[in-house]
């Protein structure tokens, strides 16, 4: 086997390898908003991994693995690449949310969930929103996903990119964030901010290049 074979099958093994390790961490918290103008608060959920996940019987609160305090997820499914958010709202006035966003947002009531507290409000002055893969005060569970945030603006989200990467404070016009036809809220639910430059792309394209040397 020659050198350039070998690079092939080492550069094959650690992509194989990033991709695993993205698989394990595929649920990405993207955007939360603990201040709205117009409604209640509200966070995104991100799928970032090769398949879709449903996200039955997981469990998510603002206080870590105890306290029983937090909710229990419904029969949710979220494709691969796809955005959803979980607001403080009622089943009712859902409909209304989303055309302040627009349309085409995939939004789910807390009205919708089950457990101790259907959404953990989440704090202005700092807080932390935790999800897991099933509730961590009843029996074993895993921690799927994670964000922590500091004081809030009145009226913007906190977003993250598809790596957790902090991005700060929504601003309009940046990172795909507009203003609410309600309230004159910034954000972008729905849509996530890719990561830039992504090491699995730039590693595949490496890969490409040396299939053509060979």
């Amino acid at each position: 086997m020659d050198l350039m074979s070998n690079r092939y099958l080492a550069l094959s093994a650690t992509v194989a390898l990033f991709a695993i390790s993205s698989s394990q961490a595929a649920l990405v918290i993207t955007e939360a908003m603990p201040s709205s103008n117009f409604s209640g608060d509200w966070f995104e959920i991100t799928n970032t991994g090769p398949s879709a996940i449903n996200l039955a019987g997981y469990y998510w609160d603002d206080n870590g693995p105890t306290g029983a305090d937090g909710a229990v997820f419904p029969d949710i499914s979220i494709a691969v690449g796809q955005s959803i958010v979980i607001v403080d709202e009622d089943n009712a006035d859902l409909a209304d949310w989303i055309a302040a966003w627009g349309g085409g947002v995939t939004a789910y009531s807390s009205e919708d969930f089950s457990g101790d507290d259907a959404f953990s409000g989440l704090g202005g002055g700092g807080d932390q929103i935790e999800i897991w893969d099933s509730n961590p005060n009843v029996g074993p569970a895993n921690l799927v996903a994670s964000a922590v945030f500091g004081s809030s603006t009145d009226g913007s989200s906190f977003q993250w990119d598809t790596s957790g990467n902090f991005l700060g404070v929504s601003s309009s016009g940046v990172n795909g964030a507009f203003a609410s036809t309600s309230g004159g809220d910034i954000a972008s639910p729905g849509a996530a901010v890719p990561e830039p430059g992504s090491a699995l792309l730039a590693a595949l394209g490496l890969l490409g290049f040396l299939r053509r040397r060979r």
